[in-house]
């Protein structure tokens, strides 16, 4: 893997302290500017492209198997699509701030299945999706028949102005350049459009209590740890205006907290044994430890 310094995403500054060294909390060298106190992996690896690419690895391009294997792509055999049907009702509040709106087209970014953007598609709005990988894609246009490309966004020719409403839920902070990301967005949206975000934030009290063995700061794919603050200013540096900025919580199975609890502990094997004895993949739960933001961002 090729080690690459960048300099600060946001200010474009080279001054910066060490938060984490290699090793410490994630794959990558955590470091906070010195000058407007992004915090970012620096170096970044050409590893550094996000968790769910090998979701993708070993797809097979003959027709016959691929439909075999996307009969078996289903939320018991699949723990990313099992938790986007769990969530859906946490993403659902973003659907019911944007219905107050003119119905046009809504971009959804990294869409996977397709899940959210088919519920907004049911409440009248035009759809239009992203995913690079390849089985969710064809899930997505399957089971719901939904148009979503697999180009990536940023090399993407979606019509400048075309589009009232983009989002991206845990997307941001996997990307290399989130400024390029957002002006990208802005590009695409009508004026006085709307961007809405999704993604973990590191002023709370989680990250002030665990540091290093905080559940996201220990995601190798997380390359960018936004707090409330630097997430608003960079959006702001992009031509937005932020309308409303929530601390959210989220739905998840009961195994799924356990294996979180075996990430911050490093006893993933006890609390995954422990999780699977007491089948607790049946119960669901939600919880609000604010440690996750969602940004409303309106283009000026």
């Amino acid at each position: 893997m090729e080690k690459v310094y960048v300099k600060c995403n946001y200010c474009g500054a080279d001054d910066y302290k060490v938060v984490f060294p290699e090793g410490k909390a994630q794959l990558h060298q955590i470091v906070k500017c010195n000058h407007c106190g992004l915090m970012y992996a620096n170096p970044q690896t050409t590893h550094t492209v996000g968790g769910k690419v090998s979701l993708d690895e070993g797809l097979n391009d003959n027709i016959e198997e691929l439909e075999k294997e996307l009969a078996d792509f289903i939320p018991d055999k699949n723990q990313y699509l099992k938790k986007q049907y769990i969530q859906q009702k946490d993403y659902l509040k973003v659907l019911d701030y944007i219905d107050n709106r003119p119905k046009g087209t809504l971009l959804d970014i990294g869409s996977y299945t397709g899940v959210f953007l088919n519920s907004a598609k049911e409440r009248g709005w035009d759809t239009l999706g992203i995913e690079p990988l390849t089985k969710p894609r064809l899930y997505s246009e399957k089971e719901f028949g939904l148009k979503v490309l697999s180009t990536p966004f940023e090399k993407s020719d979606i019509a400048d102005g075309s589009i009232d409403v983009v989002v991206y839920f845990h997307v941001i902070e996997h990307v290399y350049d989130p400024k390029a990301f957002i002006l990208k967005s802005h590009q695409v949206l009508k004026k006085g459009g709307l961007l809405v975000m999704e993604t973990p934030t590191y002023d709370s009290f989680m990250f002030k209590l665990l540091r290093h063995r905080e559940r996201s700061a220990r995601c190798d794919g997380h390359i960018f740890l936004f707090t409330t603050e630097t997430l608003s200013k960079l959006v702001e540096s992009c031509g937005f205006k932020v309308v409303k900025h929530d601390k959210v919580g989220r739905t998840l199975s009961v195994d799924r907290l356990f294996h979180n609890f075996g990430i911050i502990t490093g006893c993933k094997k006890f609390f995954n044994f422990i999780a699977t004895k007491l089948r607790l993949d049946k119960f669901t739960i939600h919880l609000n430890m604010r440690d996750m933001q969602r940004i409303y961002c309106e283009k000026l």
